[in-house]
């Protein structure tokens, strides 16, 4: 390298060298980098150069406003960031080392000089990506790869934009394999199999820096037979589970997303539909809305595997399923913990837009609801959304929403239908700690948009007659204590309400904060007494003067708090020890006794209940105006939903999230029931069963999921990788999504096997996930019926061609041929058999 030249005399030249090379925010043109090389070195470095030029600048051009301070940066030293001869390992770009064109390298150190082993000069190759970007790898993929059998061991070098079919043709070569052997890829850590699309980057693969990999070359004769399973070596692997319970990998705090797809995984339809690649016919490549059918493929190939035989009480990885939702959606890309439910409505979505068997979507001209009947509306909303959307997500999902807002000023009435797919119901309960001081704490049932009257009226509704009180109600958030006037109609904003009773009696609590942990007033919250032995009569003076701050800042309500001489204690001469008490209480009577630290009272909650709130008229927020065309103003308007008809699948999200100036989580417990979930719609009453619980344990933003899901007559836990059989109740406060499926059980006298029963779409009792599709809204009869599954176990592909029905009750199973007869023959089948 050359030596330091005067580098004042080339500040000019740096200058444009930087212009040259960078964008604003250092951010390197590597477009313009020919030699497709890039150098890294220290962002101390850099930036101590970076500021001496601007620094420079500004001199050069007499300007008295320096913007920089520095000295030249001094000989350019790698030291702080290689080690052994190799960058140092966890370095972030741009916050500990900065890729520079190889041309600039060579300027900076001609200009200032270079410290430090050659040798060592962590040198990149700039490769454009797939998008026509260009790109380097802070850390190249450099793969250890190891056979499970007699073949050689590999090293491998490359670029993270090569392919998992890169890797294996590479394998192939070395070891003199024809192109059609396979090979199997697994991550020699944990055992997790990698995915098999050949067109998914390392990169992708989270396959960067040093890696150690296992293949398995497989024969077609391996393939055939069962001498695959030994080269998986997948985790408790126990024949005694049946098809389908099978755990899946934890890929990095992906426990959300494998919650969601054990959920998915229990719709026996849908799983069928795609098992038995049925769905291939359907993929719909040109759809701009969907992935191009690699959504669909990825979840098709991971169902095959969660249900082949090798993988009973197994473990599966859905990375593939993962790299392919991550091309899509770039919050699902890394490592964070994500929202269920949010993971879910995704992959539906797409399955969806996959499968969608409109190519082209019409255009659709919104009409005006000219006052005709619902009835007339709710069937051109439903045709035209058919008319864009037909898929199988679509058949199972899907429900009709009718929602209704009206003007409170000029009472216009908007009425419209839309399509759900799931419904996400506010729970009746807020989770907001309740206090009447002084007594105890309780969680009372109250809407999200409560005002403090609503707040006194449930209190006063749900617990025990009081005598008649003067009270105060407050908000809490933090230390921060705020007086809410019982005539506001502000809708409240809270992590905990406060109701003080004021007129009870002359006994008042008094809390002494002493190791920093005590659940305290928020107006006392402050306080500290430093003495650790005083006298009653010492302890009441002590806190005289923050009671009196308090009655100052919030006027004459809290007067009776300040006024201290008239509370009622024992001698003076009794004397407290506050040893490690973290607070004490004075003047309060046995009779109101509470432990501080407890629990709240709970007051469970129904699932009925939540559908209700849900259905309930509400009026809308300050900022969810609705524009009235008649006013020509925005409104504060009310909106109420009614479930105007039911889809086969019910997908129920339970909202425990809420913002309260930060996210809270309502960790109330919902009561819902296992089997015969009544729900009412305006086509009639729907009753459903469970099929699978998503459940989030912890705190918002972090925590953890798991899911329960039925397979056959018995439950199971599935945490991840590990399965088990559920020996607890499948109702559970943390259940955060349910999947319930359609059933029927009709009442006496009804004909099970009459068309309008056929419409319902999914029969079950003693059928099973037997299910119907028609072209019209209203579905229609048993000659429109198209079989979408089969659970027959002697069928290996897990569909017939025909229609198939089997009984639960383990009676032999029977294929139906799809004909006028079909009604007669089924109504034959079940009634005899």
């Amino acid at each position: 390298m050359g030596k330091m030249d005067d580098c004042f005399h080339n500040i000019g030249e740096q200058q444009r060298k930087y212009d040259e090379y960078f964008y604003d925010g250092d951010i390197p043109k590597l477009e313009a980098v020919d030699d497709e090389r890039c150098v890294i070195i220290s962002k101390d470095w850099f930036d101590k150069w970076k500021t001496y030029i601007r620094r420079s600048r500004t001199e050069s051009d007499n300007k008295a406003d320096i913007t920089g301070k520095g000295d030249p940066p001094g000989p350019l030293d790698i030291s702080s960031i290689t080690s052994d001869g190799k960058l140092k390992i966890n370095l972030a770009l741009r916050v500990d080392v900065m890729c520079i064109p190889e041309a600039l390298f060579e300027k900076l150190t001609n200009w200032y000089g270079f410290e430090g082993d050659e040798r060592a000069i962590p040198y990149r190759k700039v490769y454009v990506t797939n998008d026509k970007e260009p790109s380097f790898d802070l850390y190249p993929p450099f793969l250890h790869l190891r056979p499970r059998r007699e073949h050689k061991e590999l090293d491998l070098e490359c670029d993270s934009k090569e392919t998992i079919g890169y890797v294996k043709n590479y394998i192939r070569n070395k070891n003199g394999l024809k192109s059609d052997v396979d090979i199997h890829l697994f991550d020699a850590k944990n055992g997790d199999k990698l995915p098999d699309d050949e067109k998914a980057t390392l990169k992708e693969c989270s396959l960067d820096g040093e890696k150690d990999i296992e293949y398995a070359v497989v024969s077609k004769s391996m393939a055939n037979g069962n001498g695959l399973h030994g080269l998986y070596s997948y985790k408790n692997f126990d024949s005694s589970y049946p098809l389908g319970v099978c755990g899946l990998s934890n890929l990095g705090n992906t426990c959300f997303m494998n919650s969601a797809i054990q959920c998915i995984a229990s719709v026996a339809p849908l799983r069928s539909y795609v098992i038995a690649n049925h769905f291939e016919d359907h993929i719909n490549s040109e759809n701009k809305l969907g992935s191009g059918g690699n959504i669909a493929r990825a979840f098709a190939c991971l169902m095959r595997q969660m249900w082949s035989e090798c993988n009973r009480g197994g473990t599966c990885v859905p990375r593939e399923l993962k790299i392919q939702i991550a091309k899509i959606a770039p919050q699902f890309a890394g490592y964070q913990q994500q929202d269920a439910q949010e993971l879910m409505n995704f992959l539906l979505d797409f399955l969806h837009e996959d499968l969608n068997k409109v190519k082209q979507k019409p255009p659709i001209e919104a009409k005006d609801a000219d006052r005709r009947p619902d009835k007339v509306l709710a069937e051109e909303a439903w045709s035209n959304f058919k008319k864009r959307n037909d898929s199988i997500i679509v058949d199972l999902f899907y429900g009709l929403l009718k929602s209704t807002v009206t003007c409170p000023e000029c009472k216009l009435v908007s009425i419209t239908f839309d399509p759900f797919n799931s419904l996400s119901l506010p729970l009746t309960n807020v989770d907001v700690v309740v206090r009447f001081w002084p007594s105890k704490k309780y969680l009372l049932p109250v809407v999200p948009s409560c005002r403090a009257k609503d707040i006194l009226t449930s209190f006063e509704r749900h617990l025990p007659h009081q005598d008649r009180c003067e009270y105060v109600v407050t908000t809490v958030y933090g230390n921060h204590l705020k007086v809410i006037p019982l005539t506001s109609e502000e809708s409240l904003r809270f992590e905990e309400v406060c109701i003080f009773n004021l007129t009870k009696s002359s006994y008042v609590q008094i809390f002494l904060h002493v190791d920093g942990e005590a659940e305290l007033p928020p107006f006392l919250a402050n306080l500290r007494i430093s003495q650790r032995r005083f006298t009653k009569k010492d302890l009441i003076l002590a806190v005289k003067v923050e009671l009196s701050s308090i009655s100052a800042k919030y006027g004459e309500m809290f007067e009776r708090f300040a006024n201290l001489e008239k509370l009622k204690f024992s001698p003076d001469s009794e004397v407290f020890d506050l040893n490690d008490e973290s607070c004490i209480l004075i003047g309060l009577p046995e009779s109101l006794g509470i432990e501080l630290n407890g629990s709240p009272a709970r007051l469970d909650i129904k699932l009925d209940d939540c559908i209700d709130l849900f259905l309930a008229s509400e009026q809308l927020g300050d900022q969810d105006l609705w524009y009235c065309k008649k006013c020509q103003q925005h409104r504060q308007a009310f909106k109420k939903f009614d479930i105007w008809s039911l889809p086969q699948v019910l997908v129920i999200h339970l909202k425990r999230y809420r913002s309260v100036y930060r996210m809270v989580k309502n960790k109330a417990f919902v009561d819902y029931p296992e089997t015969n979930l009544k729900v009412t719609c305006v086509e009639g009453t729907k009753v459903y069963d469970l099929v699978a619980v998503s459940n989030h344990m912890g705190f918002v933003g972090g925590g953890h999921y798991t899911a329960y899901a039925k397979n056959g007559k018995t439950w199971y836990s599935f945490n991840d990788s590990f399965v088990d059989v559920l020996r607890s109740s499948v109702v559970t406060g943390d259940a955060y999504i349910l999947v319930y499926m359609l059933t029927l059980r009709p009442s006496m006298g009804t004909d099970l096997f009459s068309a309008s029963n056929f419409s319902t779409a999914s029969l079950s009792g003693r059928l099973q996930y037997f299910v119907f599709r028609s072209s019209s809204s209203a579905l229609g009869n048993a000659d429109d019926a198209i079989a979408y599954t089969c659970g027959r176990p002697s069928c290996l592909h897990g569909f017939c061609e025909q229609p198939f029905i089997q009984f639960n009750d383990d009676s032999s199973d029977v294929c139906l041929s799809y004909s006028a007869q079909f009604a007669l023959e089924l109504r034959r089948q079940f009634t005899t058999g």
